[in-house]
């Protein structure tokens, strides 16, 4: 899919944190009574496992990842269920027939895609018509640290947007690739994540180590990113550190 930023601890930390909002993107596909559904990007397969639960026996979950290690879990840790499956492929191309798949689910993927215009032109070519579409999505440029460095964070940011992620803007594109593959009934839904301790920041945004790459890269000053740094510990032992950013769900039909 693209070079990626993450492991299977960073998967199940974040699937704890964002729980609800991983199990209301599962409610698009109630509708679906048969078929296959997609869950593109699977990691570890716990979406897959859940979309199988609320589907029922006679719709077919196929999980897909470029990675072998987290589809060797996934595979393990799904063994008892009959109606799921895993497939080792990049998301561009996709191994399935023109318009044979009843639903696709696809979670904080489309930020880390170098092609991403090719890729839902890909999941446009597979999916039946009138079958779901559920793209959820960071909006990096909304991560908010509430300190008195405020243009310090606005490079902070920028690393994040500009520099880490490839499709930094990813959330603020999705209307547009969608619109040009005829996605009908698109919706947006902004799920605010908010935080109060550096603890839970570090681990879905790895904050004091996004500083730290900034600073070495020249991003920002080394002197800025410790006084950034030093400004959120002392929210943090204050108890007044706050910390919030906005997930996007995107949900439409093709």
């Amino acid at each position: 899919m693209a070079t990626k930023h993450y492991d299977i601890n960073y998967l199940q930390n974040s699937r704890r944190l964002l729980l609800n909002l991983k199990e209301h993107s599962y409610t698009f596909f109630q509708g679906v009574n048969n078929g296959t559904i997609i869950d593109l990007g699977c990691g570890a397969g716990n979406d897959v496992i859940e979309l199988a639960k609320i589907t029922g026996e006679d719709v077919k979950i196929i999980g897909i990842d470029h990675d072998p290690v987290m589809l060797q879990q996934a595979t393990e840790q799904s063994k008892e269920i009959g109606n799921v499956d895993f497939i080792l492929s990049e998301a561009y191309p996709l191994p399935f027939e023109d318009e044979t798949i009843s639903g696709l689910r696809t979670e904080r993927v489309i930020q880390h895609l170098y092609n991403p215009e090719q890729v839902i032109s890909e999941i446009s070519r597979i999916l039946k018509k009138d079958g779901p579409l559920v793209i959820i999505e960071t909006d990096w440029s909304s991560l908010s640290f509430y300190t008195e460095f405020v243009d310090i964070q606005k490079k902070v940011n920028g690393y994040y947007t500009d520099v880490k992620i490839n499709n930094g803007f990813a959330a603020a594109k999705l209307l547009s690739y969608l619109q040009q593959n005829n996605f009908r009934n698109i919706q947006f839904e902004i799920h605010p994540f908010v935080t109060d301790n550096l603890k839970t920041a570090n681990e879905l945004f790895k904050i004091e180590q996004m500083i730290t790459e900034a600073a070495e890269k020249g991003h920002i000053r080394e002197e800025e990113g410790r006084a950034f740094s030093d400004a959120l510990q002392k929210a943090d032992d204050g108890h007044y550190f706050a910390c919030s950013i906005n997930l996007v769900i995107a949900s439409c039909i093709k």
